[in-house]
């Protein structure tokens, strides 16, 4: 009985967390982008005194309360100082 029930939870688990299926399609693993994409990202949105910003400043206002987060995960994916280069894996949204 016990087995059984392990057996099922087992299949249920390997259906629910493995491979992305959607209507029989495998999803392709996302490749990598390379880092002058988040480079220039971070660059053409460094100066928000453009006039290009004016409109989304508030959105920005807003994104404030995850400075302290940001500010963590930097400090922790910084290289250290026997590392030459440290490349860690970046998620942004675009909305």
């Amino acid at each position: 009985m016990l087995e059984e029930k392990a057996r099922k939870w087992q299949s249920l688990q390997s259906k629910r967390y493995g491979d992305k299926r959607k209507f029989g399609y495998v999803e392709a693993q996302k490749e990598d982008l390379p880092a002058e994409h988040l480079r220039k990202i971070i660059k053409d949105h460094g100066d928000m005194t453009s006039k290009k910003f004016r409109h989304d400043k508030r959105v920005y206002l807003g994104a404030l309360k995850y400075v302290p987060h940001a500010v963590f995960k930097l400090l922790e994916n910084m290289p250290m100082p026997w590392e030459q280069v440290r490349n860690v894996q970046v998620l942004y949204h675009i909305t």
